[in-house]
């Protein structure tokens, strides 16, 4: 070996592992970094630890190992991280804050730079998004010593710290009565809305808080992100949150809704919620009415938010901010409509939909009923609606006009009236054969051949007669009226007694005829 060879090599051994020496870049690859050392060969760092490094640059470096060839491997991470490494491990013990740059991300985490060395802040413990060169102050969660020194950063106790301090500032300037303005971040629709003012300080926003209105569903007023200006109702000594009030930042407009609204006008207004057991309808800013399911209307119509409507006032209390409102009062009345197509003495059809005592219920079309009474069954006296009508049958009827909200049916008017038969064909004093149809405690009804009863009073039956349904006698009509007959049997029976007594009238005194007649 010669003389260069020689000191050559025991140069080479004054470089110890572990020492950190001066170096300067001059190659770069896409593995290795090659820098200059001062000696003949070269020293060579891992391109991973200084991806940004150029050719020309100076770095300083610890060596760790040489290969086979005898150049020595350097580490650039290893002089960081014995440069840093008490002061770090100071910092994390302490709890102190220290502060870094965002240099780049990977899947999980952004990578901050902490005077060269390369430190990881987990997504999940950053102040939201950072972007490349954002400066920031964390606190170390972690550092452990590996194969490298490994360092995790979080901000939330900065941040925390930080909007403690920004708390304490809006609460000593804060009072009962200021508007402030908030960001929402939670809507509960069982309780209310939470804001985020100044965006440390949390203010609740009561359901009853919301509006003048009945309506208290927050997601008609607000949603998650926007922002809202209230009022100040209360100030807790803790200082967690406060207590504000949407509705308060504005008049309370039933005061002036009382000047203008009466019950029985009609308002005008905007559907503003529809629930299952009717609507809220807006009739201005923050007076809202409540319209009933069965006040909706009379076809159906089905009304969604923002539809424009006309209602009428049903009941109006400003002082318990109620208002009740009908849209279908507004509207032409579905049986006067139905009247109108279908004028008195036209024909309907009709589904029997329920009986009433004596009256039956039938449904004509959607929302118009009619009802038919007993005594429009027939024109003779009829018996139980139940054994005419029955439930569920379609039936033709007579319209015979409006009787409420019902249309007015009969059923007998779709035929000639017997009685006008009976008034043409008969007059009083005629003398007819009749069976006898009924027999009755008062006296018996007689069937005409028409189809009406007359009545045979039990006065005008001869006392030694006894009769029979089915048996046909001869009467005499005393009394013929509309809807009336009156039948006698006596008549012969009287003008006899009458002719008895006149022929004998000189053989009796006045009492003899008396008690004659008192005994008949």
């Amino acid at each position: 070996m010669g003389e260069f060879e020689k000191l050559f090599e025991k140069s080479l051994k004054e470089i110890r592992k572990g020492e950190v020496i001066k170096a300067k870049v001059i190659q770069i690859d896409d593995r290795n970094v090659y820098v200059d050392i001062g000696y003949k060969v070269e020293g060579i760092i891992s391109r991973e630890e200084l991806p940004e490094v150029k050719v020309g640059d100076e770095i300083k470096a610890v060596v760790v190992r040489f290969n086979r060839s005898g150049s020595p491997i350097l580490s650039y991470r290893k002089y960081l991280e014995g440069r840093l490494a008490s002061f770090l491990k100071s910092c994390y013990e302490k709890g102190k804050f220290i502060t870094g740059t965002v240099v780049g991300k990977k899947e999980d985490a952004y990578i901050v730079d902490i005077s060269g060395l390369k430190a990881t802040l987990p997504f999940k413990e950053a102040a939201g998004s950072l972007r490349e060169g954002k400066k920031i102050v964390a606190k170390i969660i972690e550092l452990k010593k590996n194969k490298d020194l490994e360092v995790v950063l979080s901000q939330k106790d900065y941040i925390k710290a930080q909007e403690e301090k920004k708390k304490a500032r809006i609460l000593n300037k804060l009072k009962v009565g200021d508007i402030v303005e908030g960001r929402v971040i939670k809507i509960d629709t069982n309780k209310g809305v939470t804001l985020l003012v100044g965006g440390v300080l949390r203010a609740f926003l009561p359901l009853e808080e919301l509006s003048w209105g009945r309506d208290k569903n927050p997601y008609n007023y607000t949603e998650i992100g926007e922002r809202l200006r209230v009022k100040v109702k209360r100030i807790p000594k803790d200082g967690q949150f406060i207590f504000v009030s949407l509705r308060e930042t504005k008049e309370n407009p039933w005061i002036k809704a009382s000047e203008t609204i009466k019950k029985g006008q009609v308002v005008s207004g905007k559907v503003v919620d529809v629930r299952e057991n009717g609507l809220i309808v807006e009739v201005m800013e923050g007076v809202e009415g409540y319209v009933p399911k069965d006040e909706i209307s009379y076809k159906n119509i089905t009304y969604h938010k923002g539809d424009k409507v006309s209602a009428q006032v049903l009941d109006f209390e400003p002082s318990r901010r109620k208002l009740v409102l009908s849209i279908k009062r507004t509207e032409p009345k579905p049986w006067e409509e139905f009247l109108k197509e279908h004028p008195v003495e036209s024909r309907v059809v009709g589904i029997v939909e329920k009986i009433e005592g004596a009256r039956a219920i039938v449904k004509l079309q959607e929302n118009v009923y009619g009802v038919i009474h007993r005594a429009d069954l027939d024109w003779v006296k009829p018996g139980r609606v139940e054994d005419v009508l029955k439930v569920g049958e379609s039936v033709e009827f007579a319209v015979l006009g409006l009787e409420g909200r019902f249309i007015k049916l009969g059923i007998k008017q779709l035929k000639e009236n017997p009685w006008d038969k009976v008034l043409k064909n008969y007059k009083v004093g005629d003398k007819i054969k009749l069976r006898v149809k009924g027999i009755r405690p008062f006296g018996a009804f007689l069937e005409f051949p028409e189809g009406v009863d007359g009545l045979l009073p039990i006065s005008e039956i001869p006392k030694n007669i006894k009769l029979q349904e089915g048996q046909e006698v001869e009467v005499k009509i005393i009394e013929l009226s509309p809807e009336k007959i009156t039948l006698s049997m006596k008549e012969e029976e009287k003008k006899e007694e009458i002719i008895t007594t006149e022929s004998s009238h000189k053989g009796f005194t006045l009492g003899d005829i008396m008690k004659k007649k008192l005994k008949l």
